[in-house]
């Protein structure tokens, strides 16, 4: 249970890294306006619900999607920044990268036997992604920005990977539906 739990931690951090780092991309690229952050914030429980409420979406390819995404919308802020349908797009970019936060709760549910300690755990991970988060920008500017959601999601997939083949998690199979795979 310990590996669930640093799971569930990992994963706040990603989730925090992922939320702020957009919100960084946007803020210096885009607007400094108060729209930027609610957009973010919108988007991103757009995403959520949709992960929440699309079961037959891999939590693997929730995850590649979401990091493939905020990659698509940095490269796109930095060549055409000021375009008037860049945060209509980056909210796109943000809902699917929400996408993961939604399939995270629907796979780890189960696997926890409280939904409150699912959280815990989650939260203490997104507290230090979010910390972590304007520590490194202030520290390494967009270095950190382009780098730290790469580092969260290896970190994160590796986890996966290794609760699954250890401990037979047939929920964190990366690629496949966990309905359609034999269970543990």
């Amino acid at each position: 249970m310990k590996q669930l739990n640093l799971f569930a931690t990992y994963t706040g951090l990603h989730l925090a890294i992922m939320q702020f780092s957009y919100f960084f991309v946007l803020l210096i690229n885009v607007t400094s306006t108060y729209v930027t952050y609610a957009t973010i914030v919108i988007a991103w429980m757009v995403g959520t619900i949709a992960g929440l409420m699309i079961t037959r979406l891999p939590a693997g390819a929730a995850l590649l999607a979401g990091v493939v995404s905020y990659y698509a919308v940095f490269a796109w802020v930095l060549v055409d920044p000021l375009a008037a349908y860049t945060l209509p797009l980056a909210a796109f970019g943000v809902a699917i990268t929400g996408l993961w936060a939604g399939r995270f709760f629907m796979v780890m549910l189960p696997l926890f036997e409280r939904a409150d300690r699912l959280f815990f755990h989650e939260n203490n991970g997104f507290l230090v992604g979010v910390i972590g988060v304007f520590v490194g920008f202030t520290l390494l500017g967009l270095a950190f920005l382009w780098w730290a959601p790469v580092v969260s999601a290896l970190l994160l997939v590796l986890h996966m990977r290794w609760l699954h083949t250890r401990h037979r998690y047939a929920e964190l199979r990366l690629f496949r539906n966990p309905s359609l795979s034999p269970q543990r």
